[in-house]
């Protein structure tokens, strides 16, 4: 869907109400939006006096425990098997692919009501009992405020712990406010946000201003190691394990930099591929807005929205994917490959 209507929050409503064990999760390598999502409607949830849990397939990025003061996140463990075993609702956020769930989707999926809510669009062959999608929206995040505004929520101040998730899941997702999918109504979210006791600089401190020495040390290797095509217009970076080794960074450590890099002046495409610790790629891409994208995620069985997406590959080399990705962006900003320059 493309709009955030009556019937879809009726339904929420109603599997909300008649659930007695509630996971909430996002997915694996898990950033803002998806976090910030998850914990607003985790106290959301705890206010209705529902028995529920986060349980993710990955720990909290650093940067992000600002919004989580009472440790409610957890990372999945066996020992949780017999909890989940009672589930009979599961929602998740900001997943796009619902196999980015990791383990926990394994033990849910065939097992509980599955809802999703997310602003990308869902693969096919999706296990969810109701999908709530709205495309066009800044951040899941947006989506839950928007929920809360149907339910008569936002006509007074949220809870401050709710509010602070929400803020840091909008900021996150729309890089401050920067990019094209923000509206007027993203700031109307924010200003309420802030009206209800949110501290907008110190969140966003802690967010971007917290950089680790490990984090510092791996973008000067992504500098130095930059690739350029079509006249400038196309930059990518490759990570491998022995750059992270020798920065001793981490996956967390990664995160922004494709988006970092398309703000080199004159680039209208940037795209990533990261070589992962189990010899698997991911890969993410970002467009200035001149170029869709996510139809070159598509080709490797991934997705988004159309100028930030990205995919998980596991059958190809990094060559191979190289070259398939710089193939399709030439074909799409000349009319026809020119190879590469490093």
């Amino acid at each position: 869907m493309t709009k955030l209507d009556k019937k879809n929050w009726d339904s929420l409503t109603s599997h909300i109400e008649q659930s007695n064990f509630i996971l909430l999760s996002t997915h694996i390598n898990s950033d803002g939006d998806g976090i910030g999502s998850e914990i607003a409607f985790y106290y959301f949830l705890k206010d209705m006096g529902k028995e529920c849990r986060i349980i993710n397939a990955t720990s909290t990025p650093d940067n992000l425990n600002i919004i989580d003061p009472d440790s409610i996140v957890e990372v999945y463990e066996n020992s949780f098997d017999g909890w989940l075993s009672k589930v009979d609702l599961t929602i998740v956020f900001d997943i796009g692919d619902h196999r980015r769930t990791g383990p926990i989707g394994e033990k849910v999926y065939e097992s509980s009501t599955v809802i999703s809510l997310d602003h990308h669009p869902a693969k096919e062959g999706h296990p969810f009992d109701l999908n709530i999608v709205h495309s066009e929206a800044p951040a899941t995040g947006y989506m839950i405020w928007k929920y809360m505004e149907y339910l008569g929520k936002t006509k007074t101040l949220l809870p401050l712990k709710i509010a602070n998730a929400l803020y840091a899941a909008v900021v996150t997702d729309t890089g401050s406010f920067k990019y094209q999918s923000t509206t007027p109504d993203t700031h109307r979210m924010a200003a309420h946000l802030l009206e209800s006791g949110v501290d907008g600089y110190d969140i966003q401190r802690s967010i971007y201003e917290q950089n680790k020495l490990s984090r510092i040390r791996l973008m000067g290797l992504i500098i130095q190691n930059l690739h350029y095509s079509d006249n400038g217009q196309v930059v990518w970076s490759i990570i491998t394990q022995d750059m992270l080794k020798k920065a001793d960074a981490d996956d967390g450590d990664v995160d922004g930099f494709t988006e970092f890099i398309r703000t080199i002046e004159g680039v209208e495409v940037s795209f990533m591929i990261q070589e992962t610790n189990n010899g698997n790629h991911r890969i993410n891409f970002r467009s200035s807005g001149n170029y869709i994208i996510n139809d070159i995620a598509q080709s490797f069985d991934g997705g988004g929205h159309k100028f930030a997406a990205g995919a998980r590959v596991d059958d190809m080399s990094i060559k191979g994917i190289e070259l398939k990705i710089i193939n399709k962006l030439s074909e799409k900003i000349s009319g026809e490959f020119d190879g590469y320059q490093k």
